[in-house]
C-alpha cells in the first residue's frame, strides 16, 4: 500500500491525486525544475540589467533636474575671473554612511568681501582627490587648510554659494548645459535600455521556467499549470 503524501509545511494528506498547491495553507507543491548553468546566468544578467536600470532613474533624474536648473540659473548672467582665498571650510554629512552625500563648504575672502563657495568641484581637481571624498571635518581641513587660494568666478547678481563658482574648462552655464544634456541624451536611454533588456531577459526565464515545470508534471502524471 502506497504511502499517503504530504504536505512538508502542515502535515495535511493530500490522498492519490495531488493538486499544485496545498488546499490548507497554499504550499506550492509543483515539481522545481533544476537550477542549470544557463538559467543561473540568465538571472545574473536580469540582476545586473535590472540593478543598471535601477541606478540609472535613481540618480540620473536627479542629475538631470539639477543641471538643468543651475544652467537656466546661470544662463546669461554677469560674471568674471577672480580668486577665492579659504578662512575656514565646513563638512556635513547626511548620515554616517560613507555612501550618503556630502556637503562641504568653505568661507573665503573674495574681493574684500567674504563669501561662501562649494568645495566639492575643487576637491575633484587636487592630485591627491583620487576619486575620494573627505570622510569629516578633518580630512576637509587637511585637503583645503586656510590660505588656500582657488581660482573661482564672481557672478556678482546671484547670492549665497552660487555667487562662486569653481573656474572650468567651459564657462558655467555652459557646463551645466552640456551636463543636462548629456543626461537625457545618453544616461536615460542607455537606463531604458537596460530596463527594456532586463525585462525582455524575464520574460524568457518565466518562459523556460513555465516549460520546465510542464515537463516535470507530465513526467510525474501531474496535471499541467
Amino acid at each position: 500500500m502506497q504511502a499517503p503524501i504530504k504536505c512538508p509545511t502542515c502535515g495535511l494528506e493530500l490522498g492519490e491525486f495531488v493538486e499544485t498547491h496545498c488546499p490548507h495553507c497554499g504550499m506550492s507543491l509543483a515539481p522545481k525544475p533544476p537550477m542549470t548553468v544557463g538559467i543561473w546566468l540568465l538571472d545574473l544578467m536580469i540582476a545586473i540589467f535590472g540593478t543598471l536600470f535601477v541606478l540609472g532613474c535613481l540618480f540620473g533624474l536627479p542629475l538631470y533636474l539639477n543641471s538643468s536648473s543651475r544652467a537656466e540659473l546661470y544662463a546669461g548672467q554677469p560674471y568674471h575671473a577672480t580668486t577665492f582665498r579659504v578662512i575656514s571650510v565646513e563638512y556635513h554629512q547626511m548620515s554616517s554612511d560613507p555612501g550618503f552625500q556630502i556637503w562641504a563648504y568653505g568661507l573665503g575672502m573674495v574681493e574684500g568681501k567674504k563669501e561662501f563657495m562649494d568645495l566639492i568641484p575643487y576637491l575633484s581637481t587636487l592630485p591627491t582627490f583620487h576619486n575620494r571624498l573627505p570622510m569629516n571635518q578633518p580630512e576637509l581641513m587637511n585637503m583645503v587648510p586656510e590660505g588656500t587660494v582657488i581660482p573661482v568666478y564672481l557672478f556678482p547678481n546671484l547670492e549665497g554659494a552660487n555667487r562662486i563658482q569653481l573656474i572650468l574648462a567651459r564657462p558655467t552655464a555652459e557646463n551645466y548645459r552640456r551636463l543636462a544634456a548629456w543626461t537625457s541624451n545618453r544616461a536615460f536611454p542607455m537606463a531604458l535600455l537596460c530596463g527594456i533588456v532586463a525585462t525582455l531577459l524575464g520574460f524568457a526565464r518565466y518562459g523556460i521556467s513555465r516549460s520546465a515545470r510542464r515537463r516535470l508534471a507530465a513526467a510525474d502524471g501531474m496535471p499541467s499549470w
